[in-house]
């Protein structure tokens, strides 16, 4: 982001409290957004209550997709829109988003059949098992969708010999297997702060402000409280967009507007370090079933796995955590797909759960309802004089199109014209980022000779931000840079960039979203503690202040990410420059060559 401060935005926006839009929610949704209205000329204010994407959207199950299972639903159009969508990720933000090979193990060859045909019908919500035939003809339409559109390959199917030999893993009932590619996103988070760093470098109509509030309406303002420090402030908008997500009921009430847009459901998932299951995986996505039918998928993920997800209706998403249930669901499906291997329940290294914001529906199974996103307009009334939007729906993949789609209909009510596409629009450090092999070497090779570090740093950097790295490295002498004591990966000058840069207020919001330290299991105690130190240095916070941050922080990685004391206290620090590069980086070059 650009050096303006969040109090240097707070005084901005006293100073102009009128606004044409005001999003509250910074989930990717909310982002997205913001930044299709910005880029039009639109000044727009997004505030967010807690940490941007620190919601549903940063527990995704890291994939970018056009959803093979919503053809099922009869949701073409979302399918086609979704492989559209990734399609562009994977040309805009070729940095954090790749293309990822992803395999079905199949149990039979006619399962299903009549089961699709009732509930592609809307005659029934049981889920079955699919058998070859219904699982081929999803393939083929899969591809038909994105005929001449994409590089990556078609799919194909593997005989039961062929798939024992590739997969030796596998449960040995299944007959056969089938491999098509969608992709996978490895940083979720870091790609919207990028969102957020790009609208403002290209735009001066927008503000983004995190820990900041919708507490009421009143008349024709909206009254934010920012949490940092308890400050009120009133802003008069034209348009309000409720990009809340699973809050969006709730926020609603703050217009006195009750709605049942919502109808939310739970995905939890796990991350497990198991060198047998991660062997197991191929270097590519398992796309299986349990035996009643469930999706369930599993990929190597920072060297680890992983595996979800659950689908459980929930009603408060404040309350979303991985259960033990839920645990021992995901492992026994595992169970099942990989019966000869063992995982203990200390080889779970993180967990993590969401709340899909679906919309309210009476399906009866809860993989039955609509993964698509719409827009409900609350018009303007003699109580209310602003418009309300809510942004029922949509996923990662998604993102950009919905924006898009909500932000022509906020421009024909301001009575503005679109200037700017986002279609073609790159992201952050995907900007003219190197795509082979050897033009990564030179890029490595030039950053390295240029900035004064090790082509090992380079390249960590690179995976990192991408070609955003030029940025830190313009900043901070990466030559002379320090190397934090618990995590040699990392840097002083690095973590201070981010601190200074990407609005972070708590210690949560570096552990968990500007960095992957924590999803990645690399998390100790020794190194939140570090971490911990530095932010209060750079926040200028009180001995006290620092210790209540550090008992917070603690609290929220046991209770959210089934990180104790205990399992912090036994991890080892990490003292090598070695970085992650998961399998997923030969998947790319496997494409490449398949294609």
């Amino acid at each position: 982001m650009n050096a303006e401060t969040r109090k240097q935005k707070r005084a901005r926006l006293l100073q102009s409290p009128d606004v044409s839009v005001v999003i509250v929610g910074g989930g990717i949704n909310g982002i997205g957004l913001y930044r299709e209205l910005a880029l039009q000329g639109v000044d727009v204010l997004l505030v967010e209550k807690e940490d941007y994407c620190s919601g549903a959207s940063a527990a995704p199950s890291r994939m970018i997709h056009g959803g093979l299972r919503y053809l099922e639903n009869g949701e073409f159009t979302l399918v086609r829109e979704s492989l559209n969508e990734r399609n562009r990720l994977l040309a805009n933000a070729p940095h954090y988003v790749r293309p990822l090979p992803t395999t079905i193990p199949i149990f039979s060859r006619w399962d299903g059949v009549w089961q699709a045909l009732l509930r592609f019908l809307r005659l029934s919500d049981k889920q079955s098992r699919r058998g070859a035939f219904v699982i081929k003809l999803g393939l083929m339409a899969y591809d038909l969708f994105t005929k001449g559109a994409t590089s990556m390959p078609t799919h194909r199917f593997h005989r039961k010999c062929s798939t024992n030999t590739q997969w030796p893993a596998l449960n040995k009932e299944t007959v056969c297997s089938a491999t098509y590619y969608d992709a996978w996103i490895s940083y979720p988070e870091r790609l919207a702060f990028e969102l957020l760093a790009d609208t403002e470098q290209l735009s001066d109509t927008g503000m983004a402000l995190n820990y900041a509030e919708l507490i009421r309406a009143e008349g024709d303002q909206l009254m934010i409280e920012d949490r940092t420090d308890g400050a009120q402030i009133r802003v008069k908008p034209r348009v309000v967009v409720n990009a809340a997500g699973a809050w969006i009921d709730f926020t609603n009430q703050a217009f006195s507007m009750p709605t049942q847009f919502i109808g939310g459901t739970k995905g939890s998932h796990l991350i497990i370090n198991n060198r047998e299951l991660y062997q197991a995986t191929g270097g590519g996505m398992i796309y299986y079933e349990n035996p009643e039918g469930r999706i369930c998928i599993l990929f190597p993920y920072f060297d680890n796995v992983l595996v979800g997800s659950t689908d459980i209706s929930i009603t408060n998403p404040d309350t979303a955590v991985c259960t033990a249930e839920e645990t021992a669901y995901i492992l026994e499906s595992l169970k099942y797909i990989f019966p000869d291997i063992t995982i203990s329940h200390d080889e779970i290294v993180y967990r993590f759960s969401g709340v899909r914001p679906l919309p309210a529906s009476d399906r009866e199974t809860n993989g039955q309802i609509s993964r698509d996103h719409s827009c409900r307009v609350m018009p303007a009334s003699e109580d209310q004089p602003f418009p309300v939007y809510s942004m029922v729906g949509g996923k990662w993949t998604t993102f950009r199109s919905f924006a898009e789609q909500v932000a022509d209909r906020v421009l024909a009510d301001l009575d503005v014209t679109r200037q700017q596409s986002t279609h073609a629009l790159a992201i952050g450090g995907g900007k003219d980022y190197p795509e082979s092999d050897s033009e990564r070497e030179h890029w490595c090779q030039q950053f390295s000779e240029k900035y004064g570090c090790s082509i090992l740093r380079a390249e960590q950097l690179l995976m990192r931000y991408g070609t955003c790295a030029v940025a830190l490295a313009e900043k901070y002498d990466l030559g002379n840079d320090r190397p934090l004591e618990h995590h040699t990966g990392y840097s002083y000058g690095e973590l201070t960039y981010l601190i200074g840069s990407e609005q972070v207020v708590h210690l949560s919001d570096l552990l968990l979203r500007r960095t992957a330290l924590a999803i990645s299991g690399e998390l100790n105690m020794a190194m939140v503690q570090e971490f911990n130190e530095l932010l209060a240095r750079q926040s200028g916070w009180s001995a006290e202040v620092a210790e209540e941050e550090l008992s917070r922080t603690l609290s929220h990685l046991e209770k959210h990410h089934g990180l104790d004391h205990n399992t912090l206290n036994k991890r080892p620090s990490i003292r090598s420059e070695e970085h992650h590069v998961s399998s997923q980086e030969s998947a790319y070059e496997a494409v490449v060559q398949a294609g």
